[in-house]
């Protein structure tokens, strides 16, 4: 054995791991001390409200019945609501709120249920002084949680508007046509928290909320960007996508029955349109074919939620992406505003 040469070598794996170490420890310190900053700038809108160990965020204007409660798509916030909520609120009480991990609201370690959520949410509405009634307004994943809701406690709540709203079967849907997202996602899952801890999500900008330019105004947006880079999103994130992944198996049972519970589906124009996905898909230089089909599985998707009850509404809002309250904040507003007016009265 060539001593000298062995020396060096364990020499330079020892700085080389010296380098590492110091860098990671740099980068957790930045991650936690530029967090503490952000969460000091930017203060919860809202109340903090004590539900079951936790401090949860609960933001809410206007006055009246029922009462709109707004839940959150996958790594949302309060802030994702922005161009509707105090619109809504002119005429209706409005409360949004951030889930575990989320926004303002204290983390849990573990992934929640949908059914923890819904629990949750009754406890955080109890605890809040919010009385029922509730038209449950859902964006994405939020879909999924607030017919959750409904059919935890159905006797609380008077009607549910779906906003491009997740399938529970859309992952198996999708998986034949969308395999590489699906494995990409699964490596998000696995590297993403710790990246996070390290501040290296936060330096490369990965999370910066939205699109560029956002239709959010520039202090809001600058807002939702710093809480989106605290450690405690990505784990929540984290925890929603493996319970969303469950939809890539057969087993994974249809959306539940919402009987003649009063329903309002959003759809997203952009994303079903078949001329302007074939047109998006071209100019990004992507696979036209595929994304037809996915955009195909997607109007069926949210078809059949539109047939979860018998007293059901279902508009495709035009020039409009995912987010439709952003995109189309005055359709959208209109279309709520409409649809609990026509409700039936309950006393």
């Amino acid at each position: 054995m060539n001593h000298p040469t062995f020396r060096r070598c364990l020499r330079y794996c020892f700085f080389g791991s010296a380098i590492v170490s110091l860098t990671a420890l740099a980068g957790a310190v930045y991650q936690t001390g530029t967090t503490v900053a952000d969460l000091a700038a930017f203060p919860p809108p809202g109340q903090m409200i004590a539900v079951n160990g936790l401090n949860l965020h609960l933001y809410c204007l206007g006055s009246g019945s029922p009462t709109l409660i707004l839940e959150a798509g996958l790594g949302e916030n309060v802030l994702s609501w922005y161009p509707v909520h105090a619109k809504l609120a002119q005429t209706m009480r409005v409360c949004a709120y951030d889930r575990p991990g989320l926004g303002w609201s204290d983390p849990v370690d573990a992934a929640i249920q949908p059914e923890e959520v819904a629990e949750n949410l009754k406890a955080l509405l109890h605890n809040g002084g919010i009385a029922p009634p509730f038209v449950l307004i859902g964006h994405s994943r939020g879909g999924i949680y607030v017919r959750a809701f409904y059919h935890r406690f159905p006797e609380q709540t008077q009607g549910i508007v779906l906003v491009d709203s997740t399938h529970e079967q859309s992952p198996m849907h999708q998986y034949p046509y969308a395999v590489w997202d699906y494995r990409k996602q699964a490596l998000q899952i696995a590297i993403a928290e710790p990246l996070s801890r390290l501040g290296i999500v936060r330096l490369l900008g990965i999370v910066d909320a939205d699109r560029r330019p956002s239709p959010l105004p520039a202090e809001i947006l600058a807002a939702k960007t710093a809480i989106q880079n605290r450690t405690d999103t990505a784990h929540a994130v984290v925890n929603e996508i493996a319970e969303m992944r469950q939809g890539l198996d057969p087993a994974t049972p249809p959306p539940g029955s919402l009987g003649n519970l009063p329903l309002l589906v959003l759809t997203a124009g952009n994303l079903v349109d078949l001329a302007i996905v074939e047109r998006e898909a071209a100019r990004a230089g992507k696979d036209v074919e595929v994304d037809k089909a996915l955009a195909e599985i997607q109007q069926a998707d949210q078809d059949d939620l539109a047939r979860l009850s018998s007293h059901s509404r279902h508009i495709v809002v035009g020039n409009s992406g995912h987010f439709i309250m952003q995109d189309q904040a005055d359709a959208f507003a209109a279309a709520v505003r409409g649809f609990v007016l026509d409700m039936p009265m309950v006393n």
